[in-house]
């Protein structure tokens, strides 16, 4: 039995190489746009979860703008987060330097973000996972009530008013 042997000259082996290097150049192209709109996914999965969780043990009012109620206010302060932020707010105004020049609204949104992903120090991070775990609830609303009480100080630094936060709102604004 023999075997089959294609001769293919260089210049056709460049040409197929180019080829494939664009065909994986433009798929991956596309991975990172399908990737890019997931991410909205993401997020309002994060925003059902953390309202979920509200709903069975309030940290925070329902009605913008939001407000920490006084388990939130205890959830702060017990938990080391508002040590935490007043602490190392000149780092953490960095993370929404960039919205100065908008408005509440977006300062908000961006606070919310952020702190979803923000990553703390371990021995930190461990405690707040302690504190979670000691109140029955998940990391995800401490950073939530961290973004409230955070989003205060960062409005109260741009001089703006987070009563304004509404009127920046186009959700809020088809109602």
């Amino acid at each position: 039995m023999q075997g089959l042997t294609i001769h293919i000259d260089w210049q056709w082996f460049l040409g197929i190489l180019g080829a494939l290097i664009a065909i994986a150049w433009y798929s991956g192209g596309r991975f990172s746009a399908i990737e890019t709109s997931i991410q909205w996914l993401k997020e309002a999965v994060n925003e059902l979860k953390v309202n979920s969780e509200n709903e069975n043990t309030p940290a925070f009012g329902t009605h913008s703008p939001v407000r920490l109620n006084p388990n939130g206010e205890d959830w702060l302060v017990f938990s080391g987060l508002k040590n935490y932020i007043d602490s190392h707010k000149s780092e953490l105004i960095k993370i929404c330097e960039e919205k100065r020049i908008t408005n509440p609204y977006e300062v908000q949104k961006h606070i919310f973000k952020s702190f979803d992903v923000l990553s703390f120090e371990p021995a930190f991070d461990d405690t707040l996972k302690k504190f979670a775990y000691e109140r029955g609830i998940t990391t995800s609303i401490l950073r939530r009530v961290g973004a409230i009480y955070f989003r205060d100080i960062c409005l109260n630094e741009f001089k703006m008013n987070k009563e304004d936060i509404d009127k920046h709102d186009p959700e809020r604004q088809k109602t």
